[in-house]
């Protein structure tokens, strides 16, 4: 399906308040530039900019505004009290397994007897399943404390109360109009919750159930704060946004990430070769929490939790091993699926008329289907949905949305198609038979047709300030490295510099020459720049006298030397 020219990627500058950035300026003695990021990120005072380059835990909201939570705190003490078997039941994600591991710990410093269960992805499939709850029932559990998943488990709750279980449930899923019959539900977007930071990540979530815990115990923050680069790597993974709370759980956790308290963290950290070097966003995203997602994603959850749980360093030495062996088998039946579902997009769908992707196979893995969707997504700027078909009959779907779509309120229209779904906006699991797969394309992109425009399905890049080349400095660079960390919400500045002229002609660079290196210039000032898969674009470019570029800031280190780059995000001719 290829993009017509007409869809290149759209550049807009972000709207602010002119008056604010200018008093923002004169504040914080920064240039108009650095001034007009800080205005687009909805920041407007002094104190405000304060908080924001200086996270703090003081920052965090009383965790007795969740509805629940009293009971929720009540129910452990009297458990941890009476040295009932306390069950934490996870999720096989990042999100999952750092929420499990965090609470594992915490109950561990209270002395309670508590042990933990995840599911396994190819077997029981998301969330909370009949044979967890009945394998915590074996165990002589009195109470199942759930993270990151339970919000949809009517029937479990129902179980687990049927064998004398309480249940409490913390997650950040989106609810249904009914909820589960449990003795607590924590969640920061339930309606009726009144809790006023509706971001969390599952682990944020039980972070706050954490900060509870130790209110009622007089422990205070010193439970739980040692523990906050768990939250930090979860909170990354998981994509939320890096506003409030998030910023500060993942700016104070990527600090404690460096030196690590958690053997098989800093035993995973080094695998990656990451050992001494500053960590933020990128690191986690890309190199960290792949590895323990792997293990999820193939089959077994249980060796990330015992990866961050171990005291042994022999112990984490291997189970780090592991992890970074099955993350490269993971992207490897990664790119064969993202290989084969870009065939089939470009030999199936009309760019005009196919408003989203879906496509099945026998072949693609379970585990990684919801990484291809993303790329498909992102690639052709469509919401898309990849099928695992089953021997059994049954095809397990995962979906990422596009163009500002909501996913989850998408597939409800096509739910009589469905056995189950579930999710968010951005992101959805979903199950349907074999032989529905081609009817629920068909409706699914009369859905996506009635929500979207061809407008919406033009990627766009937002530029936070227009600003001449010679603004490009290394102190406007220092100023943006302090934004960090990066993240929905909080993105890596973009800026734009029009009317570059080429100082050389532009070379394709890659492995498969699918990049281009470039060399701008204007008013007497040269930038090398870089241009990741622009590279079907080489003549275009080329023959352009003169670019308007928007660009991120980096810096580029060869030879020793470290100089100025342009990141480039979109072109304009």
């Amino acid at each position: 399906m290829n993009i017509p020219a007409a869809a290149r990627e759209r550049i807009s500058i972000r709207e602010i308040d002119s008056r604010i950035a200018q008093k923002l300026a004169a504040e914080l003695n920064v240039s108009q530039t650095a001034a007009s990021i800080l205005a687009g990120r909805k920041l407007a005072t002094f104190d405000q900019c304060k908080k924001f380059f200086r996270p703090s835990i003081d920052d965090f909201h009383d965790p007795f505004l969740f509805k629940d939570m009293e009971k929720a705190v009540s129910r452990i003490k009297q458990a941890v009290d009476a040295n009932e078997k306390i069950i934490i039941y996870g999720d096989y994600d990042v999100d999952g397994v750092t929420s499990t591991v965090l609470l594992v710990k915490v109950f561990k410093r209270l002395g309670a007897d508590c042990g933990y269960y995840l599911p396994n992805r190819l077997t029981e499939g998301y969330g909370v399943s009949d044979s967890g709850i009945h394998h915590a029932a074996q165990t002589g559990a009195s109470l199942i404390i759930t993270v990151d998943c339970g919000i949809t488990a009517h029937a479990q709750a129902a179980l687990a109360s049927s064998l004398g279980i309480d249940l409490i449930i913390t997650d950040h899923h989106e609810p249904k109009k009914e909820l589960p019959r449990a003795l607590a539900i924590i969640n920061p977007i339930m309606a009726d919750n009144g809790y006023p930071d509706k971001s969390l990540a599952g682990v944020g979530t039980a972070l706050k159930l954490c900060q509870a815990l130790g209110i009622v115990t007089e422990r205070k923050c010193e439970l739980w704060q040692d523990l906050l680069e768990l939250a930090a790597l979860g909170t990354a993974a998981d994509i939320v946004p890096l506003t409030g709370e998030n910023r500060v759980i993942a700016s104070l956790g990527f600090s404690q990430m460096r030196d690590s308290s958690i053997l098989g963290l800093r035993a995973l950290i080094d695998s990656q070769g990451l050992t001494g070097k500053k960590l933020s966003t990128s690191e986690v995203v890309f190199q960290i929490a792949p590895c323990i997602n792997a293990v999820g994603r193939l089959g077994d959850p249980g060796r990330g939790v015992e990866l961050l749980l171990t005291e042994d360093p022999a112990i984490a030495a291997l189970f780090a091993k592991e992890l970074r062996e099955a993350n490269l088998e993971r992207r490897a039946l990664d790119n064969i699926a993202a290989e084969e579902a870009a065939q089939w997009v470009e030999a199936n769908l009309c760019p005009y008329n196919d408003f989203s992707i879906v496509a099945a196979s026998y072949d693609w893995h379970v585990g990684v289907i919801g990484i291809v969707a993303s790329r498909m997504a992102e690639r052709f700027c469509r919401p898309s949905i990849l099928f695992s078909l089953g021997e059994d009959g049954m095809a397990r779907g995962s979906g990422r949305s596009a163009g500002g779509m909501h996913l989850l309120d998408a597939l409800s229209e096509c739910s009589p198609l469905l056995e189950s779904y579930g999710g968010h906006g951005a992101a959805a699991g979903l199950q349907i038979r074999n032989d529905r797969v081609d009817e629920f394309r068909e409706k699914f992109n009369i859905v996506v047709r009635g929500r979207l425009s061809q407008d919406d399905l033009v990627p766009r890049v937002t530029v936070d300030a227009e600003v001449p080349i010679t603004s490009i400095t290394s102190k406007l660079l220092r100023i943006i490295k302090q934004m960090e960390p990066f993240g929905p919400g909080n993105m890596r500045p973009v800026l734009l510099c029009r009317d570059l002229k080429h100082r050389y002609a532009p070379r394709a660079v890659g492995q498969n020459q699918n990049h281009l290196k470039l060399s701008l210039t204007s008013q007497g000032v040269t930038m090398d720049a870089i241009a990741f898969n622009f590279g079907e674009r080489i003549a275009e470019i080329s023959e352009s006298s003169s670019l308007d570029v928007a660009f991120s800031l980096e810096e580029n280190e060869w030879n020793g030397k470290v100089s100025l780059q342009m990141n480039v995000k979109g072109v304009s001719v």
